[in-house]
């Protein structure tokens, strides 16, 4: 059972084997759906691009299916995530859309007297800032089309509707939490329950926008960390609707240059990693998803960086309940002042950023959240944006730490701002000196130095994060002279960069790039991506182990050790 959970609602899921049809001339402006013919199919959820009859192909995709419901009895559609942009149709009328990839959204089904009802999903993959402009074509990573992730159909009850509820943790010592309820109905009653107890009714602490906000204690507990990753649910009950949700007792800190989780410090060890595989793209399957965690668990690691855009729901409870770390970030890749002086993408970005926290506030394995990876954050131009979306996290979740990866390194205007600095460099990989056979002394220097400049700065009571951090490597190219792309050269680059990370207190966590080889740019971008590929991973994009692999292992299984 994935979280939230709906236990009054009548819930359908609609995965499955839709019909589907392609077009590459068909504009996203046309919405006349009734005369398409459907003439083939498709697996929901699934990438159509990374299917062997669109591979590669960009324009527009619809997926058709019926599905059963209680006349007279209103609704509503949840997608986890379809990609790049989407409008969906109900009994061809359109009743929602959505231009965020990778992130959830909900759209409302009127009433009918119909007990069988159409939808249609119009999913386009096209690059087309004016339609989609959170996603352009230079991003490291490919751009995938389709209903990526799990569908539903919920019926909703006719009142006392609802809406959300998030759990935060007051108290890790002693179970305090804070339980905020949003109703579409404010002055709803309700019982609630944790765990295996039975419902009492309450009467709100406060109402705060709208919200009604109860304090709670959870009588036997134990906080969660990654070494006991205990989960408890709540279920809140308004007598017609009822929500349940997961949750962990446990307080994350920003403190003298430490992660602090429950009060104890915590170095961060793991991987950035893309929801990707070159059979399903991004719409990877739970055995997909578990074998990734058990690879990365086998590795020594308790951190993972969720690159570069919100993750899979189903992978942050897999997350909650195995025990790792999580670094998640809204989606973005190298934006520059062009995009940060452009008020539809700043819009889209807010909104975008506002969901993802929303939808996942309940994660214990969620520490960590940030947006704008490798944006243009020297520039003045960028200061709105950066600032607005500071602001946004820190109004709606304060108790996450706020950050974002950085590759302008002490250039970066914000810093101060956030409470953990995380850069991205690459020494010794993008060497400053072409002259050297073997660039592998810039790596430690580079660290030293800007662990240097952000004390000159006064930055360093922040935690400082190595967000990415590697070296490719083309699987099965072994090299006696350890030349670059060669197993060899990663191995000996990835020992360098572990060794430094767990014996240098100034650093709170390394990221290292990546976990495993993802697909890319497909044109002239692929000259400097061998196979179009990103091949920084230490497993191929089959989880195929490099030499790195077992380096990486070695080092950080030591230090949990010790």
């Amino acid at each position: 059972m994935s979280f939230p959970a709906y236990p009054k609602r009548a819930v359908t899921s609609l995965n499955g084997v839709w019909q589907f049809t392609f077009s590459q001339t068909y504009a996203w402006a046309d919405e006349t759906i009734g005369a398409l013919t459907y003439d083939d199919l498709l697996p929901v959820p699934s990438a159509f691009d990374a299917m062997p009859a669109y591979n590669g192909k960009r324009g527009v995709g619809f997926y058709r299916r019926t599905f059963r419901c209680a006349p007279g009895r209103r609704g509503r559609l949840v997608f986890n995530a379809v990609g790049m942009v989407a409008k969906v149709f109900v009994d061809g009328q359109k009743v929602g859309e959505q231009a965020a990839a990778y992130t959830p959204f909900e759209v409302e089904v009127p009433a009918s007297e119909k007990a069988e009802r159409e939808v249609v999903v119009m999913v386009g993959n096209r690059f087309d800032t004016a339609i989609y402009p959170l996603h352009e074509i230079f991003f490291d990573f490919y751009a995938y089309g389709g209903i990526f992730r799990d569908v539903e159909f919920q019926v909703l009850p006719e009142q006392n509707l609802i809406d959300w509820v998030g759990v935060e943790t007051l108290d890790y010592q002693t179970g305090e939490i804070r339980v905020r309820v949003r109703t579409a109905d404010p002055a709803s009653s309700c019982a609630i329950s944790i765990d295996d107890e039975l419902p009492q009714p309450r009467t709100p602490d406060e109402r705060v926008d709208g919200e009604a906000v109860f304090r709670l204690k959870v009588a036997d507990f134990t906080a969660w960390s990654p070494e006991t990753p205990e989960l408890h649910t709540l279920t809140v009950d308004t007598g017609d609707d009822a929500v349940r949700v997961r949750f962990g007792i446990r307080q994350v800190a920003a403190e003298n240059g430490q992660i602090l989780l429950n009060g104890e410090p915590v170095k961060l060890l793991g991987y950035c990693r893309h929801e990707a595989h070159p059979q399903y793209g991004p719409a990877l399957p739970m055995a997909q998803l578990v074998a990734d965690l058990q690879l990365l668990r086998d590795s020594g690691c308790n951190f993972v960086r969720g690159s570069h855009y919100q993750q899979d729901p189903r992978f942050l409870d897999l997350c909650d309940e195995m025990g790792f770390l999580v670094f998640e970030e809204s989606l973005g890749w190298g934006q520059s002042c062009r995009h940060f002086t452009n008020p539809d993408f700043v819009a889209a970005q807010l909104k975008q950023t506002a969901d993802m926290i929303q939808s996942s506030y309940n994660h214990a394995s969620v520490i960590l959240r940030g947006f704008l990876n490798e944006g243009e954050s020297e520039s003045e131009e960028a200061r709105d944006c950066y600032e607005r979306l500071i602001r946004l996290c820190r109004q709606k979740d304060p108790r996450r730490l706020i950050t974002y990866a950085s590759n302008r390194e002490l250039r970066d205007l914000f810093l101060e701002q956030v409470d953990v600095v995380c850069f991205n460099i690459y020494p010794g990989w993008y060497a400053e000196s072409r002259d050297d056979e073997q660039p592998l002394g810039e790596i430690t220097s580079r660290i030293h130095r800007n662990l240097s400049g952000l004390k000159g700065r006064g930055l360093s009571d922040k935690p400082f994060i190595i967000s990415e951090i590697g070296a490719g490597a083309i699987y099965g190219w072994r090299d006696p002279i350890c030349a670059h792309w060669s197993e060899e050269y990663q191995r000996e680059y990835l020992r360098i960069v572990c060794q430094e990370v767990v014996d240098n207190e100034a650093i709170a966590g390394v990221a290292l790039w990546q976990f495993c080889d993802c697909r890319t740019y497909r044109g002239a971008g692929a000259l400097g991506r061998p196979r179009a590929f990103n091949n920084k991973g230490v497993v191929d994009e089959y989880r195929r182990p490099k030499l790195a692999y077992e380096t990486v292992k070695e080092i950080f299984r030591s230090y949990k050790e010790r």
